[in-house]
């Protein structure tokens, strides 16, 4: 049987300051700090994950502060906007929210519906879409309540010069296609989507840029395996599978740049830390466990008091 993608896995962005970046996605936006450790490959600089209660596929939203001093501009290639599913009735609350905490937003007509677009410290692009979702784990602990808690991932918008060859690998990946607001818009089988956006304007990466992008792409291993497989039959280059602990992936770059990642639905973030942990203590894969010592040495500074709990 052929391998089958469910949908937006996780998201992973480029911030500025850790401090900030928490304080925005935890403090303001009332997700929940599900995993704090450094990027896997340079360990030199924090991973911060936020998410649902448990961190689930799909609702978790990670970032590597300070990977760059230079801000990110958008073009081709680059993810350029991160939809995120509110309850169908909680346009009031966010826009009062957002304007308490000094944040300039707009109302947005997109695909039928009123949404509100703003952007984070760092200059990403963010959309809140009333599109409710069973499939996640209200935070007991947010200071949103839990009736108006961001439901995980809805979307994300990407710039090409080309959008039929994205539409393309998107297809092969069991997206469905549709055209909204004259753009192409694709559709997962969680209801997750990937909108193309057609440009000619060139980017670069930076602060408020978009690393990658993961799918929900099996539940093992070897499902893994077959997308390598098919990936390199259209011509792509995908790196072997690699274990990132809470899940395995496999990382490949579209033609035009943009960076998909395929990942498995677990272990997940309780790997190391109980539901009631998570995001409490700096963990580390197994490989960096002796250089622990020197790698909290190296990061930034992080001032966690004064992050919600």
């Amino acid at each position: 049987m052929d391998p089958e993608v469910k949908g937006l896995h996780h998201f992973t962005g480029i911030a500025g300051e850790p401090t900030e970046n928490a304080k925005f996605y935890v403090n303001t936006l009332g997700l929940k700090l599900v995993k704090k450790t450094v990027n896997h490959d340079a360990p030199g600089m924090y991973h911060l994950f936020y998410g649902d209660n448990e961190g689930n596929p799909g609702t978790s939203l990670t970032f590597f502060p300070e990977m760059t001093d230079q801000d990110g501009e958008d073009g081709t290639g680059m993810i350029t906007e991160l939809g995120l599913r509110i309850p169908e009735k909680s346009i009031a609350y966010w826009t009062e929210r957002l304007e308490d905490e000094g944040l300039e937003s707009e109302i947005e007509q997109w695909h039928g519906k009123d949404t509100i677009l703003f952007e984070d410290p760092d200059g990403l692009t963010l959309r809140l879409v009333p599109e409710d979702t069973e499939a996640y784990t209200p935070w007991p602990s947010s200071n949103v309540p839990e009736e108006h808690q961001i439901r995980g991932m809805y979307h994300i918008a990407i710039d090409l010069h080309d959008t039929e060859q994205m539409s393309k690998l998107l297809r092969l990946m069991d997206f469905e296609e549709f055209e909204v607001d004259e753009n192409r818009y694709l559709e997962a089988e969680d209801g997750s989507g990937v909108e193309l956006r057609e440009t000619q304007q060139h980017g670069r990466m930076g602060k408020g840029s978009v690393h990658h992008i993961a799918f929900k792409a099996g539940e093992n291993e070897q499902d893994l395996e077959k997308w390598r497989d098919q990936l390199k039959k259209i011509g792509m280059r995908p790196s072997p599978v690699i274990s990132r602990k809470y899940f395995a992936s496999t990382y490949a770059r579209t033609p035009e740049g943009t960076l998909f990642e395929f990942s498995t639905m677990g272990p997940g973030y309780t790997a190391d830390e109980s539901v009631e942990e998570l995001g409490t203590n700096f963990v580390l894969p197994e490989e960096l466990q002796d250089r622990r010592d020197e790698i909290l040495d190296s990061l930034p500074e992080f001032r966690e008091q004064e992050i919600d709990r």
